[in-house]
């Protein structure tokens, strides 16, 4: 409650307030408010006193007409009929209070019931719409997140002939499943694609996903090139008459899974080992190993090998890839798998920074549209996911990933309107 000098020191609005609220607790009526003077507010707030009486409005006077005008200084009264009805003067005086505020009870009397019921109704509906508004935004924004997770990896259970596969970890190829069956059904498999699609990596799970790993040391890789010789495949002697298995040879003796990186990379003689290998004879020659010029196939062998082309020969946008052996495409035909780019493991790979991929995948339409010999490969999504954490932004890792560009091809990708797009 407060005191006099505190209801004194605050303006007649402030007091008019407090004024109010102590007639709407005494469910007294609060028109009379408006029209009261400050000193009779304080009063009223500070005593027991009911609603103070209001101060009577001097009546106007009645303008006279003489001679067809008005005079102030002459009055005239009409005698009025006596029907019972009270002139408004009349009903002025014996209520005790000014026209004004009589006509205003009477109407506020009739009014206030619709005005809170039309304010609790608006403020019903206000709150109303608020909540729709605001379920409304939240499931905008759940359908956004939905359509995020619709593009991140999902968990991926591969069976063959009805028996589950054992699960890894990590992130999976749309094409997990396929290369998977072809190694339980054929044991051998090819994936070709481009560069930086996860091949070599695929072949990784997949072994594993059998019970072959490096760890466990039934995991071997050899990578192709022309340096590779048959007796890196096959074994070799040395001076002192020692015999050094080779990777394929070992694989093929011991059961192991073998990876053959880079397959179009291998010189073509020494590919012809392979011939031995993909088909169904079980037997491969080692010709440097005196005590077994040969050694059987063990049934746990499994074979893989990825490229960037399918054995054609030279490739424009691959450089020092060899012609493979007909027959040899001839045994890899069943199993040949193609893989392409997978947006969900390069969402996965730029982070949180989704903007980032966006970019990178437009960059790459707008290469691809153009015919420019560029790779825009899954890699550069987690480099450039390294580079956003440390502070670069967009614009700055397209300059980087664009060094050494051509002018003509910056045109063709309107560079400098994709820098304004991703500042």
């Amino acid at each position: 409650m407060y005191n006099r000098n505190e209801l004194e020191a605050m303006n007649i609005a402030s007091v008019k307030k407090v004024a109010i609220a102590k007639a709407n607790q005494n469910r007294e009526k609060t028109s009379w408010v408006q029209s009261t003077p400050k000193d009779a507010l304080i009063e009223y707030i500070l005593g027991d006193s009911k609603v103070p009486k209001q101060p009577e409005t001097p009546s106007p006077t009645p303008k006279v007409r003489r001679n067809g005008r008005y005079n102030k200084e002459e009055q005239t009264r009409k005698p009025q009929a006596k029907t019972g009805i009270k002139s408004p003067t009349q009903q002025k005086h014996q209520a005790g209070g000014s026209l004004e505020e009589t006509l205003a009870n009477m109407v506020l009397d009739k009014i206030k019931p619709v005005i809170d019921d039309g304010i609790n109704t608006a403020v019903g509906q206000t709150e109303n719409e608020l909540i729709e508004t605001f379920t409304k935004k939240t499931d905008d924004l759940q359908d956004k997140v939905d359509k995020k997770i619709s593009t991140l990896q999902r968990p991926v259970k591969v069976y063959i002939n009805d028996v589950e596969t054992k699960d890894v970890g990590g992130l999976k190829h749309k094409k997990f499943p396929l290369v998977l069956e072809c190694l339980k059904h054929f044991k051998r498999v090819w994936l070709c694609g481009p560069s930086g699609t996860g091949k070599s990596y695929l072949v990784e799970q997949c072994a594993e996903s059998l019970g072959f790993t490096a760890k466990k040391g039934n995991y071997e890789y050899l990578k192709g090139s022309a340096g590779v010789t048959e007796s890196h495949m096959t074994g070799r002697m040395t001076f002192d008459g020692t015999f050094i298995d080779g990777a394929v040879s070992r694989s093929f003796r011991n059961g192991n899974f073998l990876c053959l990186d880079e397959f179009d990379g291998f010189d073509a003689n020494a590919g012809l080992v392979f011939n031995s290998v993909f088909d169904n004879q079980g037997i491969l020659s080692t010709p440097n190993d005196k005590e077994n010029p040969f050694v059987l196939k063990d049934d746990g062998f499994h074979v893989a090998v990825a490229s960037n082309t399918w054995g054609d020969g030279n490739d424009f946008d691959f450089a020092g890839r060899g012609q493979l052996d007909l027959a040899t495409l001839d045994r890899l035909q069943a199993v040949k798998v193609y893989i392409d780019y997978d947006k969900n493991i390069e969402r996965a790979l730029a982070g949180e920074f989704t903007d980032l991929a966006d970019i990178l995948w437009d960059l790459r339409r707008r290469v691809n549209e153009n015919s420019i010999r560029r790779t825009i490969s899954s890699r550069l999504f987690l480099d450039g996911q390294t580079w956003r954490l440390a502070g670069k932004t967009n614009a700055k890792l397209l300059d980087i990933i664009t060094t050494g560009w051509t002018r003509e091809e910056l045109d063709k990708v309107d560079y400098v309107g994709l820098k304004k797009e991703n500042k």
